[in-house]
């Protein structure tokens, strides 16, 4: 099965299953988004410690035909704020329809286009899973830039995520052209772990450069 065929089966999942999901009532709707919410939440606190002083996050999000912004990248906005950082859109990118045939994801021109924006940031989010076909353009990607952090995980909450091949996420991060991939999967839980994290642990994990 090729890279996509499971992401679009899983769209699909999500669309059939959608007015199921809307007549839950509100708890159960917002127990549906809570580990959306946990992701957003953890993943502002790695960015915030990646940017140190630098107080503006940029990120990389599906552009309106995707849907609206998603729940992880509303938690995401709103724990920065929290914590007096700012989130700047630098791509609002065309992932194409996940609904027919071709190549969906995020392509290497509109990601190093966001790197390009990014200089003064203290670190790069995407919402929009990693770059396909990153190689075409390493030229422009092995520029100085921010940190980068890629979610890469099958749902946002409300809308579809954006899954990337996990070997290709690894080599991405081996290649130090990013730093951090969310996925879906669990993780160990720290010690003293709060709601949150306990959560994210339970839905996601983090892959790495490997040691």
């Amino acid at each position: 099965m090729k890279r996509f065929d499971l992401w679009r089966l899983a769209a699909l999942a999500m669309a059939v299953s959608l007015p199921t999901f809307t007549s839950c009532t509100g708890k159960k709707v917002q127990a549906l988004l809570e580990p959306s919410v946990a992701l957003g939440r953890v993943l502002a606190e790695d960015a915030m410690q990646a940017a140190g002083t630098k107080k503006q996050i940029t990120i990389i999000s599906p552009d309106s035909s995707w849907g609206p912004a998603s729940t992880v990248e509303e938690a995401f906005k709103a724990a920065l704020k929290s914590k007096g950082f700012s989130a700047v859109t630098a791509k609002a990118a065309n992932l194409g329809d996940p609904m027919r045939f071709g190549t969906v994801g995020l392509m290497a021109p509109d990601f190093a286009e966001a790197l390009e924006k990014s200089g003064a940031a203290g670190a790069v989010v995407s919402f929009a899973g990693g770059p396909l076909f990153w190689q075409s353009e390493s030229a422009r990607l092995n520029l100085p830039h921010p940190p980068v952090f890629v979610v890469a995980t099958a749902t946002l909450g409300n809308v579809p995520g954006v899954p990337t091949d996990h070997r290709q996420l690894q080599a991405m991060l081996d290649a130090g052209l990013i730093q951090l991939a969310i996925i879906d999967g669990s993780e160990p839980q720290a010690a003293k772990a709060d709601a949150a994290h306990e959560l994210f642990a339970q839905n996601f994990r983090r892959l790495r450069k490997a040691d």
